[in-house]
């Protein structure tokens, strides 16, 4: 379009100036040299756009300007042989010739300046050029042509009349010039609408995070985003021309098939994980790909912090109890293969808890973090120190077996971690006990849940025997941990079985020599050992929740036994701390009674002060619901425990039983004798029945009675024993002398 409008344009001009040409004679124009000649220039012109719209090179505008000028000169002078009059036209060549020069000049220097640049000057001296080019052939041109008249006419073969061409001219001139102005607002309108919408996918591109390259079908590449250009750390210009696989070291087929998390890329010297995308662009006919880049390292630098706070103690900077577990397992595969042995350490700090509530938590944590330094030091390098959380932290030492080592690191350590901690201006004093185990040592050490169990065996035998020191996990401990399990799996089976017995030992009144009632005390009837004292079996089973289900056992047989003897006679089952906590006791109490049929009063439970010390409010809160079902509580072995006579005020006790461990040494103790008078006496203040246990000798007997205790029990009186044995009926008196 734009080659016709300025063909149009410029043949107009021409035609127009010759509809204005008076030589002082009649004269037609030729209607077929007419189109002819306007067709010369829409043809020369129309070429001489596709010329420059195939590129703007310096020969090309040459090109364009030498056809420019020749089209124009063409166009003017055949058309001036339109002229139609009763004269000879000729033509002075010099004329001609220096027309077609100076327009070929004028169009040359307007293509060359004006194009490509944003230069106001430049476009308008190019403008300039262009007017002059065009103005040029035809004054110049005109100022060559002579009309000479002569006789006669030279008709034309489709002859025109002037004022109808010029009509038609104007015209065709004013629709063409709208027409070419339409074109151009509708290219104008298209080219904004490409921009705008090559601006759109253009930011759209650039705003991916992925570095996105398209490459043709020979794997140059052709174009790049932002993102490219940062992740590969070159410009536009570099990256462009570059092939796929020169820039990234993967070929297409490599693009297509590796697994991202395995892919690198080149930057510099640098290799770089990228998770990879290559998409064919089908439609795009030129056999196009984009192959995207997704840059893994923030990614990974994520997950390597996450990873840490997963697997490391926040306030010690040690590997947390997950890591330790972790590492455990492959120290232990590692160590399977080659057959060497580790060694894995368990270390508790003592008197802990007595820091953080004298001191409070930051003293706390100043003593945690100053221990995870020690340990550090004391252990090296090649082990590794983890906190399991709380006080408690383990250690893994790879290739040592030697037990002398061992016990001699595991000595320092307690020396270590004993030394003085400074938090603020106080000082703080801890401990520590340390329990070490060998891998594969014996043969209950098969895995690492073993290992572990029995460091934590060793651990245990360590704080019995004092704290503040070490035990090995040896042959002697293996033993007793095996005696100790099987004794526990013998318990287990022992309450299904219901294996248990229990024997009876009477209470009696010193003034009527009457027995009041008898306490139950269980007994264990072992297969193939015979009868076992509970001394050697309730501390495991205290351990474990099986104490509930022994517990639960003596209360229902004691009541059912109790109720077939006389009325009146009562019967005492002792409670352990962990089954006074028991949420379903006050039930397991209230079913054995309506069971059993026994008189709520007739039942007595005995509770240690160690019971209530735990929670003083809670273990109100359970006294109080037992007493409401009418069943008695007696205080058991009082002055052996904390013996807090806030007990005696806040609990109603229906009676106090004075430890043996008086009784036994009243005799030859002025002590013993002092506190037996005090308690007895703070029974008589209140009240409050006091039962003196642990009578075995008539001398006992005697001082009890001088201070006037009025119910004994003890073996002087009876050993325990079943009450179907007939040993002893319920209602035995007592011998005076006794």
């Amino acid at each position: 379009m734009s080659g016709l409008v300025l063909a149009t344009g410029i043949w107009a001009t021409h035609f127009i100036a010759m509809l204005g040409y008076r030589p002082g004679f009649a004269f037609d124009f030729d209607g077929v040299t007419t189109v002819a000649s306007v067709l010369v220039a829409m043809g020369g012109l129309v070429g001489v756009s596709q010329l420059l719209i195939g590129g703007t090179s310096r020969l090309r505008r040459l090109v364009a300007g030498l056809a420019s000028a020749a089209t124009i000169g063409i166009m003017h002078f055949y058309g001036a042989t339109a002229l139609k009059a009763a004269a000879f036209i000729e033509f002075d060549m010099t004329y001609v010739g220096a027309a077609v020069a100076v327009s070929s000049t004028l169009f040359c220097v307007a293509f060359y300046v004006g194009f490509g640049t944003a230069s106001r000057l430049r476009v308008a001296v190019s403008t300039a050029c262009l007017l002059l080019a065009v103005a040029s052939v035809h004054f110049i041109g005109m100022t060559a042509m002579n009309v000479i008249p002569m006789n006669g006419f030279h008709a034309a073969a489709w002859a025109v009349d002037p004022a109808l061409l010029g009509a038609v001219v104007a015209g065709g001139v004013i629709v063409i010039i709208i027409a070419g102005a339409l074109a151009a607002g509708l290219d104008s309108a298209i080219a904004g609408l490409r921009f705008r919408e090559q601006r759109k996918f253009s930011l759209l591109v650039n705003a991916a995070t992925e570095a996105i390259l398209i490459a043709d079908g020979n794997d140059v590449i052709v174009e790049v985003n932002e993102a490219a250009q940062t992740l590969f750390e070159q410009s536009e210009a570099s990256l462009i021309g570059q092939t796929v696989a020169s820039l990234t070291g993967l070929d297409r087929d490599e693009r297509c098939t590796k697994d991202s998390d395995d892919v690198f890329v080149r930057v510099g010297k640098t290799e770089v994980p990228v998770a990879v995308s290559a998409r064919d662009l089908d439609d795009s006919g030129a056999g196009l790909a984009a192959i995207s880049f997704y840059d893994l390292r923030e990614r990974r630098r994520n997950e390597e912090h996450i990873r840490k706070l997963a697997y490391s103690d926040q306030l010690t900077g040690l590997p947390n109890r997950a890591a330790f577990q972790k590492a455990l397992g492959e120290l232990w595969r590692s160590a399977d293969e080659s057959g060497q042995k580790f060694s894995v350490f368990l270390i508790d700090l003592d008197e802990f808890k007595d820091v953080n509530d004298q001191f409070g938590h930051d003293a706390g944590d100043t003593v945690l973090m100053e221990a995870a330094t020690r340990l550090r030091l004391t252990f090296g390098a090649e082990a590794i120190v983890s906190r399991l959380g709380g006080d408690e932290f383990a250690a893994l030492l790879p290739d040592e077996d030697d037990d002398a080592k061992l016990v001699t690191l595991a000595e320092e350590l307690v020396l270590s971690l004993s030394r003085p901690i400074r938090h603020g201006e106080v000082t703080v004093r801890t401990g520590a006990s340390v329990g070490i185990a060998i891998s594969n040592t014996h043969e209950g050490i098969i895995d690492p849940a073993g290992l572990l169990t029995a460091a934590d065996r060793a651990l245990y035998a360590a704080k019995g025997a004092g704290r503040r020191t070490s035990r090995l996990y040896d042959e002697a401990l293996h033993e007793l941990s095996e005696q100790k399990r099987v004794l526990e799996a013998d318990l287990v089976r022992a309450v299904e079985r219901k294996e248990f017995v229990l024997h009876y030992q009477p209470k009696v009144c010193t003034d009527t020599r009457a027995i009041l009632g008898y306490e139950a005390l269980i007994r264990w009837n072992r297969p193939g050992v015979g009868l076992v004292m509970p001394g050697e079996f309730i501390e495991f089973a205290e351990r474990s929740l099986i104490i509930q289900d022994i517990g639960r056992w003596c209360i229902y047989e004691a009541c059912r036994e109790a109720a077939q003897w006389e009325s009146g006679l009562s019967v005492s089952v002792n409670l352990s701390a962990r089954q006074f906590m028991d949420p379903n006791l006050n039930s397991t109490i209230r079913d054995a009674l309506r069971r059993s049929g026994l008189e709520p009063e007739r039942l007595e439970l005995e509770i240690t002060e160690t019971a209530l010390i735990q929670n003083i409010m809670v273990a109100s809160r359970i006294l109080e619901k037992i007493k409401k079902l009418g069943v008695k509580v007696a205080l058991d072995d009082f002055g052996t425990g904390y013996s807090s006579l806030s007990f005696i005020q806040k609990f109603q006790f229906d009676s106090i039983k004075i430890d043996r461990s008086f009784i036994s040494t009243m005799g030859t103790d002025r002590k013993s004798q002092a506190i037996v008078d005090a308690i007895l006496n703070l029974g008589s203040s209140l009240e409050i029945p006091v039962v003196a246990e642990g009578v075995e000798t008539e001398d006992q007997a005697r001082e009890l009675l001088l201070r006037k205790c009025r119910e004994f029990q003890g073996f002087l009186i009876s050993k325990p024993k079943p009450i179907e044995t007939g040993a002893f009926s319920p209602r035995v008196a007592v011998d005076k002398a006794s």
